[in-house]
């Protein structure tokens, strides 16, 4: 009975401190510590994205392609940098220090994999100013190797891939098309001529 209250008071404070930050917040630049009641800002269970989609630690993110190209923008490998740090020479300069990190910290295409979300914070755009300023939603995922360092950028940049196929989502918006051309058509607002070219133009979207 004693063991049954000690976890029953664990998942009382769990929940307490559990948080949920919504886009929202983000626009409305509150800051990290006005919604986790740190300066740090972590702690967050749960983020409602701009997407829509609400994205919980254990859930999974789909990497779309490079904005860069051949390297993300938006992730970087946290591990790396923190070995490159280690093994860093002392005696180079401050700007063979930055590169060799910028380097090390590096990730590469790896579109359509998938990560796990361990981790939820909401970081302070200015660190010198964490307490007032707005904040950027910052991912760690997999093991702690990975990190997305601006999630709502990298959804905007689609180095993160909504959850629905691209191509299914063309397919729903061609025949939602098709439909409104087709009541066009039964108010006799189109001709059939205009309705056949136009379902002629959709039908090569529509799964």
């Amino acid at each position: 009975m004693k063991k049954f209250f000690t976890l029953l008071f664990v998942g009382l404070c769990l929940f307490a401190n559990a948080q949920t930050v919504t886009y929202q917040d983000i626009l409305d630049q509150k800051s990290a510590k006005e919604l986790t009641g740190k300066t740090g800002g972590d702690k967050i269970t749960e983020y409602v994205a701009s997407d829509g989609v609400t994205y919980r630690v254990g859930s999974t993110i789909t990497y779309g392609y490079p904005t860069n190209g051949k390297y993300y923008v938006y992730f970087k490998d946290v591990t790396g940098s923190v070995l490159n740090s280690i093994a860093e020479d002392e005696n180079a300069s401050s700007t063979d220090r930055a590169t060799s990190q910028e380097r090390a910290e590096r990730v590469e295409n790896r579109a359509g994999g998938v990560a796990t979300i361990k981790k939820i914070e909401c970081l302070p755009v200015d660190p010198f100013n964490r307490k007032t300023c707005g904040c950027k939603i910052y991912l760690v995922l997999n093991r702690g190797g990975l990190a997305c360092t601006n999630f709502e950028e990298a959804i905007a940049t689609k180095e993160i891939v909504i959850k629905a196929n691209p191509e299914d989502v063309a397919s729903e918006a061609a025949l939602q098309e098709l439909k409104k051309w087709k009541e066009k058509l039964d108010l006799q607002i189109i001709t059939q001529e205009e309705y056949d070219a136009k379902k002629a133009e959709l039908m090569k979207l529509i799964k």
